[in-house]
């Protein structure tokens, strides 16, 4: 059951409708208020509030298979390598097609780049951002000594 996208009541018999130069499907009620139009199209329209789930795309970031990471002084290398190039922050911006108070925000460390704009940055000033991260597995240490962390608390007040 789908909601009218005019009246909000909850109807199983929507049908689309011109109302005032705008298509919406309406309850029953609400469709005197309009024409009916013939859905004609190969792909059906969809109610308001209807969604459509799609798969996330596993390539898309970077960070989702965990191999890739942003380095820690991605900041400090943006900022050198523009330099080093001999460009003001307005001409890479013009450059990479970002703002140059997007530009300031990443040599500053104040935004984290998505994965799109560490690529352009990476094309456009010859460098690397990104750092292969390699798996860091932890041991429990405290399961061979038997200490937890109270137990420490408590050692350390006597």
């Amino acid at each position: 059951m789908a909601d009218c996208e005019r009246c909000g009541r909850s109807s199983r018999a929507l049908s689309l409708h011109s109302i005032e130069g705008a298509r919406m499907y309406v309850c029953p009620d609400c469709s005197r208020l309009g024409t009916p139009i013939k859905e004609t199209s190969s792909r059906p329209v969809q109610p308001a509030g209807a969604t459509r789930t799609r798969a996330p795309n596993p390539n898309k970031d970077a960070l989702a298979n965990r191999e890739l990471e942003l380095a820690d002084d991605y900041h400090v290398r943006i900022q050198r390598a523009r330099e080093r190039k001999a460009l003001s922050r307005e001409d890479l911006g013009r450059m990479i097609n970002e703002k140059v108070s997007t530009i300031a925000h990443l040599e500053t460390k104040q935004l984290h780049p998505p994965d799109s704009l560490v690529r352009k940055l990476e094309k456009a000033l010859e460098i690397t951002l990104m750092e292969r991260v390699e798996d860091v597995r932890a041991t429990s240490a405290a399961s061979s000594t038997g200490m937890t962390l109270a137990d420490f608390i408590v050692k350390k007040k006597r």
